[in-house]
């Protein structure tokens, strides 16, 4: 397969993908919905569901939540545990996140990493390569998505052709 042919597939696949997983959002909150009047009105927690000649193929099954505690006031439980648990209390000296963040992109990719402004090498910094690209992105020129999804409608683009699946294989 060519570039050009796996990169039509990947396009193809996208718009696929995110038509599907709008489709199965609003089914999971449409289901969550009746399975909840479901469990009120009747008692029900789980639901078979089968093909549309009968065959079984899952079930669906409201998950109960547990309760559980948590810190509803950090210094509150703070000062208990140091009060009952002193040992159990740390204390964290780290340089702010966002200071570190502006800081470090404003220096040179240079080792040893200097100060900008005196020239003089940081201790504990040091500058890692960078690596090979890990992945790419889409994004669909203005109706590229409309004009997939139109081809797959007209038949102009064949999803058997795009999608080939073996007898016995699941999609």
């Amino acid at each position: 397969m060519s570039l050009k042919e796996h990169a039509t597939r990947v396009a193809v696949l996208r718009v696929l993908r995110d038509a599907v997983d709008t489709e199965y959002r609003t089914e999971r909150h449409e289901v969550l919905v009746a399975l909840l009047a479901a469990r009120a009105e009747l008692n029900l927690k789980s639901v078979r569901v089968t093909l549309p000649d009968d065959t079984p193929v899952a079930t669906l099954t409201l998950v109960d939540p547990r309760p559980a505690v948590v810190v509803a006031d950090e210094e509150a439980f703070t000062a208990w545990v140091t009060d009952n648990h002193p040992g159990e209390v740390e204390t964290l000296v780290r340089v702010r996140p966002s200071w570190q963040r502006q800081f470090l992109a404003r220096l040179a990719c240079l080792d040893p990493v200097a100060d900008p402004y005196t020239g003089e090498a940081i201790p504990g910094l040091g500058v890692l390569s960078a690596s090979e690209p890990r992945s790419f992105s889409l994004r669909p020129l203005p109706s590229g998505r409309e004009r997939i999804a139109r081809a797959l409608h007209t038949g102009t683009l064949d999803l058997r052709r795009l999608l080939p699946l073996k007898v016995g294989e699941d999609p």
